[in-house]
């Protein structure tokens, strides 16, 4: 039986180069826009596009710690049909298409088509993040763009300075992107990798990391002096400072805070893979017992426990049937990626007996692993978002771990264990690309509802958060209230990008832990004695339990009180104050 599937199989060779040609790539093409129309998230998502839309308006801190996204944002907005939140998206949707088209096509000459293609569309499959936040999706571009040409480099012969040369560019403008990217300048440990391995000269080490470094000024300079002509020169050495003072009130943002984070997500995970264990070892010691006697009949028994291990995990909640939420995939992702660094970590020490490109490049996905999450306070989610390079690398060494394991029968075990994995985390992934939107229907509400607000116009999203919106859009026409200036508190800084309300202050999100109370309070006193318009005020009363907010609230309370407000609506979810005409 067993040769029959495997002529089977070897039959369908005759295919793997026009799939891997065309196919594959339509597909990596195309995949990111499902779900393109699905869901209107007025926080994280249309917070973005504000700050794209009204660019100008921005926080001195948040502008320059973003400052190439916001930049990049603000002119996808110019080009034809991104006047729309659909148009925009499926502009950035090819954003991610780009990252798993570079990252295919630069493997394709280490591993099989077939093999890189299951791992992109498993990166892309989990992507969470929404494609219009750019300081995401940029990041990931140019970190991968960065890896790609730093191997480059590493590995050719020709045109090596220049390769790396551009890496660095990559990475320099990677900061000027999301300031936090500094931390992927850890990238050069390839490098010094690779001549560690090859036993290369030390002067020949420092003059490519010499050339590295070039390329790296090049590419944030470039955008540097942009800002220091527009701005000033203390523009952009100010704003960043800002970013040091995000701790206060907001341990989550600290370096311990952020490095907990990451620590507490992989002992999670650890904790939900012990269980494995055991099962692995009963598996070996099984298919030792009387050797090579009854191998089906084994395989067949320990099939049958992965079935019984995927009923406990989805019975424990580990896995789970949400494919609206993230846990739907989380941990299997988790459990995928923890496997990722055994196999990263096994291949850079050589023990695979691949080529020294082979270990270079289980080196580099090691470290993709270990710095992505790094200057994020959101666990190890950035490292789900940006599997591109990794997911590939992972099953190229897992396949290279069977070779060098040999035909032993126990080694089923743990093979099978890291297929069971891969397999639900491929399922689980696409089920979750299919029903995922980013807040939107994230407790499982049916998005079928669709709305007659311009800039929403063919997205949907659930009936109340339809209704609610269709509601505040009437009573903003029906108060004269379209064109005036806007302050925005609790957690809707979107309403600002979906009305074109000009935000009045310089942040549509203020209840933020990252925005101090003290900018809070200093721009509404500026406002007070600008002379300004009194603008609109809308408040969401879903309120997230930030750390600052009660005294952030009580400032806005007390603006809304000296200024001769009048409530003109209150509902289920916004309440609006305007001035008292």
């Amino acid at each position: 039986m067993l040769k029959n599937i495997r002529s089977y199989f070897y039959n369908l060779k005759k295919y793997q180069s026009p799939l891997e040609r065309y196919f594959f790539p339509v597909v990596l093409l195309l995949y990111p826009l499902i779900g393109v129309n699905q869901g209107l998230d007025i926080s994280d998502t249309m917070y973005s596009l504000t700050n794209y839309e009204f660019i100008e308006t921005l926080n001195p801190m948040w502008l320059f710690s973003t400052y190439l996204s916001n930049v990049f944002g603000a002119a996808i907005m110019h080009l034809p049909g991104a006047g729309t939140m659909l148009g925009f998206s499926i502009y950035c949707s090819f954003v991610t298409s780009i990252i798993a088209l570079v990252s295919y096509y630069f493997l394709k000459g280490f591993m099989p088509g077939w093999m890189i293609f299951i791992g992109e569309f498993i990166a892309e499959s989990i992507c969470f993040s929404p494609r219009v936040i750019l300081y995401n999706y940029l990041t990931y571009l140019f970190f991968t763009l960065g890896t790609v040409f730093l191997l480059l480099g590493i590995f050719a012969w020709k045109r090596q300075n220049l390769y790396l040369f551009v890496a660095g560019v990559c990475l320099g403008l990677n900061v000027m992107v999301r300031f936090p990217n500094i931390v992927e300048t850890a990238l050069i440990l390839v490098l010094w990798f690779y001549g560690f391995i090859t036993k290369d000269k030390f002067q020949e080490i420092l003059k490519k990391t010499g050339v590295c470094i070039l390329g790296f000024v090049a590419g944030f300079a470039v955008p540097f002096i942009f800002t220091v002509a527009k701005y000033g020169p203390s523009a952009y050495v100010s704003g960043i400072m800002g970013l040091f003072g995000m701790t206060e009130g907001a341990s989550d943002y600290s370096s311990g805070g952020m490095i907990g984070l990451i620590l507490e997500a992989y002992m999670t995970s650890i904790s939900n893979m012990a269980i494995m264990v055991p099962c692995v070892a009963a598996g070996i010691i099984m298919f030792l017992l009387i050797p090579e006697k009854y191998v089906m009949v084994k395989k067949i028994l320990f099939i049958c426990g992965l079935l019984v291990l995927t009923k406990y995990y989805f019975a424990t909640g580990v896995f789970t049937r949400n494919y609206y939420y993230y846990d739907s995939m989380f941990q299997a992702a988790m459990m995928f990626i923890i496997f990722g660094i055994i196999l990263a970590l096994i291949g850079s020490l050589g023990i695979l007996n691949g080529s020294r490109q082979e270990q270079t490049l289980a080196f580099a996905a090691l470290l993709l692993i270990l710095v992505t999450p790094i200057g994020s306070n959101n666990y190890t989610f950035p490292i789900l978002n940006d599997l591109f390079l990794i997911a590939p690398i992972i099953l190229w060494l897992f396949r290279r771990m069977m070779q060098r394991a040999g035909e032993g029968h126990f080694n089923f075990a743990w093979e099978a264990m890291f297929t069971f994995v891969l397999i639900v985390l491929f399922i689980q992934g696409a089920l979750f690309h299919l029903g995922y939107s980013f807040m939107d229907g994230a407790d499982g509400t049916p998005r079928d509802s669709y709305v007659s607000i311009a800039k929403a116009e063919h997205m949907v999203t659930t009936d109340y958060n339809a209704q609610t919106l269709e509601e505040l859009s009437e009573i903003l026409k029906a108060n004269d209230l379209c064109d005036t200036k806007v302050i925005l508190f609790g957690g809707i800084p979107g309403i600002s990008y979906l009305f074109d309300l000009y935000p009045a202050i310089d942040t549509t999100w203020p209840d933020l832990d990252s925005y101090s109370v003290d900018n809070f309070d200093s721009q509404l006193m500026e406002l007070s004695v600008s002379g300004a318009p009194t603008p609109t005020i809308i408040i969401g009363k879903d309120m997230a339990e930030y750390a600052n907010i009660g005294m952030k609230y009580d400032i806005l309370l007390d603006y809304i009180v000296n200024h001769d407000y009048n409530k003109i609506f209150e509902g289920d979810r916004f309440i609006v104050f305007a001035e008292n005409r």
